[in-house]
């Protein structure tokens, strides 16, 4: 059975403009009428059918056509595009953290502008970033290994946005000058008394380094771990009075 344009359009659920822009672009075959008509077989209808769902699930029509004419197959193409939906997915959930942070905080421009820049850094440039600060802090001894990676935030691909906020606080905490001078004091005391060098493997290192040298970096070292527990999504850390 043959269809006019007219046929196929409300068959397939589109326009007839939208069926001659497929078939300019030999998505639709097609043959003309004694009149000059185009005439469209049942395999155009299927056709356009594939083309509108592929096309209303956001496929560009250059990846449409290669499913029409078979040269990628259409798991292949639907795997691919739901991959790139999931990092547009993360992408526009950073986004509306950020926009939302920013409204409630009524942020300026450049609060606004900086807050963009750290969540738009690469999952390495964030690691870089927080493993400076422990370097810096800490030193990069064998023994700080276990220490370190207790200490370091990630930043889930699905964050919310309470983990992206936290991210936010705690990416300026690590970069503030004073702060890093309070850790790096409260490292220097522990180590003058650390005479058992097993004790640098104890899980309990980073309670006991927080009671030790509470005095040393005051309320900020709290506000570190719980800004680390949110981003990572653990349990928030029990605070030790001092």
């Amino acid at each position: 059975m043959e269809h006019t344009i007219g046929e196929l359009a409300r068959l397939g659920g589109v326009s007839v403009k939208a069926v001659r822009h497929y078939s300019e672009l030999g998505l639709l075959a097609s043959h003309r009428s004694a009149a000059g008509h185009r005439r469209y077989d049942a395999d155009a209808v299927a056709r356009l059918e594939l083309i509108r769902t592929l096309r209303g699930l956001g496929i560009d029509l250059p990846t449409v056509r290669a499913v029409l004419e078979r040269e990628r197959t259409l798991g292949e193409v639907l795997a691919a595009h739901a991959a790139a939906v999931a990092v547009e997915i993360q992408s526009l959930r950073v986004r509306h953290a950020v926009l939302s942070i920013a409204a409630q905080r009524h942020s300026t421009p450049e609060e606004l502008e900086h807050m963009h820049n750290l969540t738009t850094q690469s999952e390495d440039e964030r690691r870089t970033l927080i493993a400076d600060f422990l370097t810096a802090v800490l030193g990069d001894g064998p023994g700080f290994a276990a220490i370190r990676q207790n200490l370091t935030p990630e930043l889930a691909d699905d964050a919310d946005v309470g983990q992206v906020e936290a991210w936010l606080e705690l990416a300026a905490l690590v970069q503030d000058e004073d702060f890093r001078a309070a850790v790096r004091r409260m490292a220097s005391g522990y180590r003058a008394i650390a005479t058992d060098a097993p004790l640098w493997h104890d899980p309990e290192f980073r309670d006991r380094l927080i009671e030790l040298r509470r005095t040393e970096v005051g309320p900020q070292w709290d506000r570190y771990l719980e800004l680390l527990a949110v981003v990572n999504g653990w349990a928030p850390p029990s605070r030790i009075a001092g």
